[in-house]
């Protein structure tokens, strides 16, 4: 029998292995994931783009990026045609009223890939192209 899939929006410490735990991150409203949440929610409503889906270009890389009321998610779309057509981006940033979760947290690997602030600095000051 196979191990059992972690649901990581549910259980953010991947199951208990200590290596994955919310982080907290200073910001202009506060320092808990439901300001850093409403960060978001307040540059994506200045724009008209909250409840919309967006394909980005940002450091070279594309993204799909969402923003609701209840999140905000960032995904890597895969630039590698070769791999198969089920793996087309992965997450590498989500944030919810409870939570903030980054790719190092859900790959546990060093990541590259931009983090919370350099998301919210991004969105606010349009440092991204809209493919």
């Amino acid at each position: 029998m196979g191990a059992e899939p972690v649901d990581f929006l549910a259980n953010p410490t991947g199951g208990g292995d200590g290596k994955m735990e919310n982080k907290f991150f200073p910001g202009a409203a506060g320092n808990m994931p439901v300001d850093i949440l409403q960060e978001f929610v307040g540059a994506f409503a200045r724009k008209g783009w909250l409840n919309q889906g967006l394909r980005i270009m940002h450091r070279d890389k594309r993204y799909r990026i969402f923003c609701s009321e209840t999140g905000f998610t960032a995904h890597r779309i895969n630039d590698n045609c070769a791999v198969s057509w089920g793996f087309p981006c992965w997450a590498v940033c989500i944030v919810t009223e409870d939570q903030i979760i980054e790719d190092s947290h859900l790959s546990g690997f060093a990541s590259i890939e931009p983090g919370v602030q350099d998301w919210l600095r991004c969105i606010a000051e349009g440092d991204f192209q809209i493919l």
